[in-house]
């Protein structure tokens, strides 16, 4: 959500016409906007079922957590941006949707996070992360404008609050190893965002000691819409594929599941 649509918003919700505005965005958006979005609805389908429930970690502007309401999950979204979780709730308001503002990470206390007040879906804790994209993008330099001090809760104190989710998403901009220092059990189905231009951390990230020595993996580019890999496969085999790929700044998400499922991916 860029600062032009950020004010717009704004106007639009003191004006009391916010809903007006967001079908006027969904026909502006385009048919490659809605078709990007029934894709990932369709993807979404063959792994999250009805009833269940589903962590949403850095929703964002909330798109996946309201594809995985409309699914018929219930959704616990994290989310420390307060224009981000105000869209949310303008744009969402349904009860299996609840949000918090706050970010995961490995002890409950307090964070600082970086925000850039051009675009919110870069604001990170991590400045490694920060470091590995401005080197790939001299534009970038200078985009994380201000810090914002954030609540922190560890996915295992969601747990104990929500109860164990069937699906965890975690996309947080380079701080997906540090939210999954705070989880010790494994769901049944995982996802965390990578970026090949810092994949170490996302390949860190595939050794922890909650997972299963015997889980299976894939993984997606970009929105996903469907899994690179027609079948699930080892960890090793997963950090080879990784590896091999041209380090860039190109993003996707890893998915992992127990081994007892089904070991044949959806395309």
């Amino acid at each position: 959500m860029k600062t032009s649509r950020r004010k717009i918003e704004e106007i639009l919700w003191v004006a009391g016409l916010h809903s007006q505005g967001r079908a006027l965005y969904k026909v502006l958006g385009g048919s490659a906007k809605a078709k990007a979005h029934e894709a990932m609805l369709a993807f979404y389908r063959t792994l999250v079922p009805a009833n269940s429930l589903v962590f949403d970690i850095g929703a964002n502007v909330g798109i996946l957590s309201d594809i995985f309401a409309t699914l018929g999950a219930r959704v616990v979204a994290l989310e420390p941006n307060t224009d981000c979780v105000r869209h949310i709730h303008l744009s969402y308001p349904t009860p299996k949707l609840e949000v918090i503002q706050a970010v995961a990470g490995p002890k409950n206390g307090l964070a600082k996070l970086n925000l850039s007040d051009q675009r919110d879906d870069i604001s990170s804790l991590s400045h490694e992360w920060i470091d590995a994209i401005q080197q790939q993008h001299a534009e970038y330099k200078g985009l994380w404008s201000r810090q914002l001090t954030v609540p922190m809760l560890t996915l295992d104190t969601l747990i104990e609050h929500y109860g164990v989710p069937y699906f965890i998403k975690i996309d947080v901009e380079g701080f997906e190893e540090s939210v999954l220092e705070g989880l010790s059990l494994q769901p049944q189905l995982l996802s965390f965002e990578f970026n090949l231009a810092y994949l170490d951390a996302a390949l860190r990230c595939l050794d922890k000691k909650f997972l299963s020595s015997d889980s299976t993996f894939n993984y997606a580019m970009g929105d996903p819409s469907s899994f690179e890999l027609k079948e699930w496969v080892s960890k090793d085999q997963l950090k080879g594929c990784l590896s091999a790929m041209e380090k860039r700044d190109r993003h996707g998400d890893i998915f992992v599941r127990p081994s007892l499922m089904d070991s044949t991916a959806t395309l």
